[in-house]
């Protein structure tokens, strides 16, 4: 009896152990978002006297505000005619809101 026992349990770990070495695993996590997507970078000057957002490795602006530069303080102006460099469409979205508000 005892040895009819001792086989059962072994056939059930054996079996337990089969299915789980069997069974469909998941497929791997994906890498976050972050790390997998690109960072895009934007470059924020001055286009005709507004304020204007290029992409990265582009020659035409992304987007010109209706901001006047010249109505912005000087700190702001000088470092906006220098170009300010932004990673990110939330750091873009930020300094957006700071000069166009």
């Amino acid at each position: 009896m005892k040895k009819l026992i001792l086989i059962t349990g072994m056939i059930l770990i054996g079996c337990t152990l089969i299915n789980s070495l069997a069974a469909p695993r998941p497929a791997a996590a994906p890498a976050s978002q972050a790390a997998t997507r690109e960072v895009k970078r934007f470059y924020l000057t001055e286009e005709r006297g507004r304020l204007a957002v290029y992409r990265s490795g582009e020659g035409e602006p992304f987007l010109v505000t209706e901001t006047v530069v010249s109505s912005l303080p000087r700190a702001d102006r000088a470092a906006i005619r220098r170009g300010i460099e932004i990673e990110g469409e939330d750091e873009l979205r930020r300094l957006l809101e700071d000069y166009c508000s």
